[in-house]
């Protein structure tokens, strides 16, 4: 089965990126590794390369939030039970329901930059776990037949050796013991990078950059979608918008971080 940017078509690792995995999880064995935010000695291998106290550190969103999409308010002062910011009152999503643990803020911010761009997979399972934490709290809205990453495209998984959300929604999928689809949405048009872009700048970026091979996977299905971080939501957004158009009956969106716009 051909790799696709270190993945296979299964979902699992390719040889090239199991063998990095599997050095770097070597190496955290025989050598006490540091923590790479603070440089202290992590003595739990559960925790990956980031230390217990740094991890202490990482807070969940708190506070009154919209109802729909999970933006945090800035005032508890709020009139409504099921407050809606003002995207969601404007039907500006296709997602039924999102959430994310914190907001995007160091320490978070920073571990998440170790996962992405540090190559550092392994912190893939513990950040899983705070995915877990916030399903656990939402366990009727997140009731899904499937859960699936937001896609990569090939060139830059090449580069990245891995997609971060795949691992995400992977170690996920087992917690919360719901079917894992790796390759349920493909990405068939590499992108600009969407940092710096207007939310309009954004949605025009990702027009027509997914494809959703087999319509049939998510017909009347609710589908749970994991990605890293939600900034804007203009790609989940256009994720969820495909599902929907292809005949899904429910789409949740999870995410570790949400940033939040000032």
């Amino acid at each position: 089965m051909p790799a696709r940017g270190g993945v296979l078509a299964d979902g699992s690792t390719s040889p090239r990126v199991s063998l990095k995995v599997a050095f770097s999880s070597l190496v955290s064995i025989l050598f006490p590794a540091s923590c790479v935010l603070c440089n202290s000695t992590v003595d739990d291998l559960a925790l990956s390369r980031v230390c217990k106290e740094c991890w202490s550190r990482v807070a969940p969103c708190q506070g009154e939030v919209c109802s729909q999409c999970g933006y945090p308010f800035p005032s508890s002062n709020l009139q409504s039970t099921s407050p809606l910011c003002g995207g969601c009152r404007r039907s500006y999503f296709h997602f039924d329901f999102a959430r994310s643990y914190s907001p995007f803020q160091d320490p978070l911010k920073e571990i998440v930059h170790q996962f992405k761009y540090r190559a550092h997979p392994s912190l893939a399972q513990p950040l899983a776990r705070l995915l877990f934490s916030v399903y656990c709290l939402h366990l009727q809205e997140f009731s899904s037949d499937m859960v699936a990453p937001v896609p990569l495209h090939r060139s830059r998984e090449r580069e990245r050796g891995f997609n971060q959300s795949l691992l995400l929604a992977r170690y996920f999928s087992r917690l919360v013991d719901i079917p894992f689809h790796p390759r349920l949405l493909t990405r068939i048009r590499a992108t600009q990078m969407q940092a710096g872009l207007s939310r309009r700048a954004r949605r025009l970026n990702l027009a027509g950059a997914f494809l959703l091979p087999d319509k049939t996977e998510v017909a009347e299905k609710a589908v749970l979608l994991v990605d890293d971080v939600f900034t804007t939501g203009a790609t989940v957004n256009e994720c969820a918008r495909l599902l929907r158009v292809s005949g899904a009956r429910r789409v949740n969106v999870l995410t570790l971080a949400r940033v939040i716009q000032g």
